[in-house]
C-alpha cells in the first residue's frame, strides 16, 4: 500500500473544518499525514488546526498563505509540493469523509488512474447544530431523520449495501470527472501534469486538473457511490469570490486548455515539483 498524505482545503471556515477533521479522526485506514491547504485563513482556523494536531492519529500539517483573493490552486500546489505521501487523497474544508473513506480510495489506487468521489448535501438545520463530538461517535455512518433533509440521500443508503454500491460506481453512463473534494491520485500523477492552473480562480479550477490528468493518460475511476463524503451546509454563508464573470473567464481558460491538449500547465507547480 503506498503511503497517504491527506489534503484539506479550507478558507475562513473554522467550524466545518473541525468537522472534517472529526472524520478524519474516524477513518478506519489512518494515513502518513494530513495538511491543511489554508487559502489566506485567520487565527480562528490556525486554532482548529493546533487543537486537532493532538488529537488526530497523523501528523498535521498547516500550508498557509496570506488572503489575496481566491488563490486555492495555489495554495493546493503548495500542499502538493509538500506532501511526503506517495498517494494523494484530496477533500474540502466542509466535506466530512465516512470512517472507511480512505480505505476505499487505496483500495481503488491504480497506477496511470485517479479516483472521484461523490457528495451529499447536508439539510441546513442538521448541518446548524451539528458537532464535532456527534462526528467522532459515528452519528454520519447511521441512519437518523437528517437522511430525510439531505440533497442525494440515495447515496447514503446505496453506499450501506456491498454489491450493489461498486456495480453502480462501475456502470457510470460517462467516465467521472474530477471532484477535489473526495478525490485521490498518486502524487506523481498530480506532478506530472504540474498540479493545478493558478490562473483559475473560482471554477473549473477542478474540471482543468482532471482533463489534464486525462491527457496525460490518467484514467478515472469512479467511488460516488461506494464512499460519498457528507457536504456541510453552506448556502447561506457569503461567497464573494464566486462571481458569474470568474466563472465565465475560468470557463475560457477551460477550454483553451482543452483545445491545446494542455497536461502540464506553466501555470502550476515547477515540473517535477
Amino acid at each position: 500500500m503506498p503511503s497517504i498524505s491527506v489534503i484539506v482545503s479550507t478558507y475562513n471556515d473554522p467550524r466545518a473544518l473541525g468537522l472534517v477533521l472529526a472524520g478524519l479522526a474516524r477513518q478506519t485506514l489512518v494515513p502518513d499525514e494530513v495538511l491543511i491547504a489554508d487559502d489566506g485563513s485567520g487565527p480562528e482556523t490556525r486554532a482548529v488546526v493546533e487543537a486537532w494536531r493532538r488529537r488526530l492519529p497523523a501528523p498535521v500539517r498547516h500550508v498557509w498563505h496570506p488572503d489575496q483573493g481566491f488563490r486555492k490552486c495555489a495554495i493546493l500546489n503548495q500542499a502538493i509540493a509538500a506532501a511526503r505521501g506517495e498517494y494523494l487523497v484530496f477533500f474540502d474544508g466542509d466535506c466530512i469523509a465516512p470512517a472507511h473513506c480512505l480505505a476505499v480510495h487505496a483500495d481503488r489506487a491504480r497506477p496511470q488512474h485517479y479516483v472521484s468521489g461523490g457528495a451529499v448535501m447536508l439539510g441546513r438545520r442538521f448541518s446548524g447544530g451539528l458537532t464535532e463530538a456527534q462526528v467522532a461517535a459515528g452519528v454520519l455512518e447511521r441512519f437518523g431523520w437528517w437522511w430525510l433533509e439531505a440533497e442525494r440521500s440515495r447515496r447514503l443508503l446505496v453506499s450501506r449495501i456491498p454489491g450493489l454500491r461498486e456495480m453502480l460506481d462501475r456502470n457510470l453512463k460517462r467516465p467521472p470527472g474530477w471532484r477535489g473534494g473526495n478525490a485521490s491520485t498518486y502524487a506523481a500523477h498530480a506532478r506530472a501534469v504540474c498540479g493545478f492552473d493558478e490562473r483559475f480562480s473560482y471554477g473549473y479550477e477542478d474540471a482543468d486538473f482532471g482533463h489534464r490528468l486525462l491527457a496525460a493518460g490518467i484514467r478515472g475511476v469512479s467511488v460516488r457511490y461506494s464512499t460519498p463524503v457528507l457536504h456541510v451546509y453552506h448556502h447561506d454563508r457569503p461567497r464573494p469570490y464566486a462571481r458569474a464573470e470568474a466563472v465565465a473567464a475560468n470557463k475560457a481558460l477551460y477550454d483553451a486548455n482543452r483545445a491545446a491538449g494542455t497536461v502540464a500547465t506553466p501555470y502550476g507547480l515547477k515540473q517535477g515539483g
